[in-house]
This record gives C-alpha cells, structure tokens and sequence, in this order.
C-alpha cells in the first residue's frame, strides 16, 4: 500500500478514537530512524511534552503549556553556505563539537561542493496533529519544512495522528505521543565512505504561546536548535540550556551494512546470488564501487584515527532565524493570523 494512503488511514481510525483536541505536547524528536535505500519514505516528527521554562533541567517534573503549533526546518537549502557540515571519529561526547566539514560530497551520493545534500521534503497534511499545515519555502521555491498549527473555525480538519495526555507533573510523564508527518527521499552512502550513519540535524519550534503579551514567558516555546541565533536567543527557551547539554532534534540514516559494507568488510545482497554468491567483498584493492567516476576503490579499511564513522549536516544559525519563525504572512487567507513569537 502507498504509505501517504496508509498514513490518511491511520488518521482516519485516529479520528474515530480521538475526539476532537488539536493540541500536542513538546520534545521534539522522529518517529524513526531510517537506513539508505533507493525509494523515499515517511516519517515524523515526534512530539512527547509541553513547554515550561528552562530554569530547570529539560525533563524535570513541572506544569508545561500544550503545544499550539510546530515548524521544523531541514538542511536541505538550495545554497551550500546555508548548512553545516560535520563529522566525528568513534565516540563524541559533545554534541556540536564535532569536526566540521567542508560538504559531504566524500560521504552521500549526489552531494557536492555545491551540493549540500539530496534530501527532499514532503510535507504531509493529511493526519498531521494540527489542521493547518503550509509549506516552508526558500527563495528558490525548495520545500524545506513545514509549519502546522492548531487553527479556528473554520479551519476544522483532522485530528492527531497518536493520542495525546496531558502532561502529569507528578511522575514527569505523557502518555501518548503526537506525530507530524513528511515524507522524504532516499539517500544513499558512498561506498567508499566510511560513515555507518548520517545525522540530519533538523530546526524545530515547538510553540506554545502566541501574541505579542507573551514574547517575554519563557514558556512560550521550545526551539530545539544546537545553539542560540540572532532571533532565538533566549536561553529559558532552548531545551537544558540549564542544564548544560544542547538538542537537535536529529533524525538518523543508517548506512545498509549488508548491502553496502564498509570498505574492508563484507556484505551480501540475497537478490544477486548469480553473482559471487550475493557476497559483496570489499576487502581487496579494486573492488567495484558501482559510481561511474570511480569504476575501482584502493580504500580497503577503515579506522576511527583517520576515517568519519558519523555524518552531520544541520542549517546555519541565518538559515534558522530566516525559515523557523512563523510569521502573519505565512498563514493561509481566512486565518486569524496568530503571530509567533519572533517575528519579523
């Protein structure tokens, strides 16, 4: 079944179950990690409490506002300088200390030195947790995320994905978990990279309040972004800010170790057992990368001295303040226009 169907499915049956809220709780993650692959697939983004001020540790027990709307931005910009390139050798125990890269074109397919990355958005709108959901768009026109917000009569349309609890501020828990769906295209991993697993660091906002009266309550969003920006720059709003530690919400692609195995290991394709017994054997000089380039490989091994095990790419501090906010403009005609805070 095509997996947008199956998705409107899913919310048809949530519809049934569910009510009628359109509120969602924060903490921003994805439903899935995903492996490389050759055909596109569907994801979330995965929304678990509210907002509450970050005096204190993201996750400790306090009352936390409902989330009223989202928008996540992906490192998909149609200009290279707009994303942040990093990788990492064995264990990082420092998110965002990470050695930076110049672009990815060693480790993804189709990225270059213009290139940041192939990956394509689709927002998805039927069975997002909020009934309104309109497209980030970048000066070219590139999808680069999605804002979706809880919005007034008569904007009346799907409830959410998952059912959602009201946060308990006596064990610290939500039960349920609410979705916001998009697809995304295939990436596939060089052959002769080294990295097991591509991080995409993805900007998300989720908001809690709106209007100008409530620009100064700290509890009035969670921007989950790996450093403070021009616009975002209120430490009671960033996730542990408190606490020390920084959040991404990152969603992780994991390299398909058996049908494209590091260089000095083995995999085994089991639909190409005509050839070498489906065993792909890239322990010897020569073997075959499949890139029309690169016919032959010298990289036999790999090490965590010299070679990237993980892959990171992220938008830059400018891309976040320009894409993230959602402003009066964004919202379709009809609306109430909210304005989130900030706005510009």
């Amino acid at each position: 079944m095509n997996t947008f169907k199956l998705l409107t499915l899913c919310s048809s049956v949530a519809l049934a179950l569910l009510g009628t809220t359109q509120i969602a709780h924060a903490h921003a993650g994805f439903k899935d990690a995903i492996t490389e692959g050759t055909v596109a697939t569907w994801n979330a983004v995965k929304i678990g409490h509210g907002c509450a001020s970050n005096v204190i540790p993201e996750g400790s027990a306090t009352v936390q506002k409902d989330v009223i709307a989202i928008s996540a931005l992906f490192p998909n910009p149609s200009n290279i300088a707009d994303a942040v390139f990093r990788g990492s050798k064995g264990t990082v125990t420092t998110t965002g200390a990470e050695t930076l890269l110049t672009d990815l074109s060693a480790h993804l397919i189709g990225s270059t030195s213009a290139i940041a990355s192939t990956i394509a958005i689709t927002p998805v709108t039927t069975g997002n947790m909020f009934v309104n959901t309109t497209h980030i768009l970048d000066n070219l026109n590139k999808v680069r995320g999605f804002q979706s917000w809880a919005g007034p009569s008569p904007f009346n349309g799907p409830v959410l994905l998952e059912s959602l609890l009201k946060f308990s501020p006596t064990d610290g828990t939500t039960t349920t978990t609410g979705l916001a769906p998009f697809g995304i295209s295939a990436i596939k991993f060089n052959p002769e990279s080294c990295a097991k697993k591509l991080v995409i660091r993805v900007a998300v906002a989720d908001w809690c309040m709106s209007g100008a009266k409530n620009n100064a309550n700290p509890a009035r969003v969670d921007a989950w972004i790996g450093a403070k920006t021009t616009l975002f720059n209120d430490d009671l709003v960033m996730p542990n800010q408190a606490g020390g530690a920084i959040f991404w919400a990152g969603l992780t692609v994991n390299r398909d170790l058996a049908l494209n195995p590091l260089p000095g290991t083995k995999g085994f394709n089991p639909l190409n057992i005509a050839t070498n017994g489906g065993v792909i054997d890239r322990t010897q000089a020569g073997w075959a990368t499949g890139i029309t380039a690169s016919p032959t490989s010298n990289k036999i091994t790999c090490t965590d001295a010299t070679d990237y095990d993980t892959i990171y790419i992220e938008p830059t501090a400018a891309d976040i303040d320009a894409y993230l906010p959602i402003p009066k403009a964004k919202f379709p005609k009809g609306s109430n226009g909210v304005v989130y805070w900030p706005t510009h």
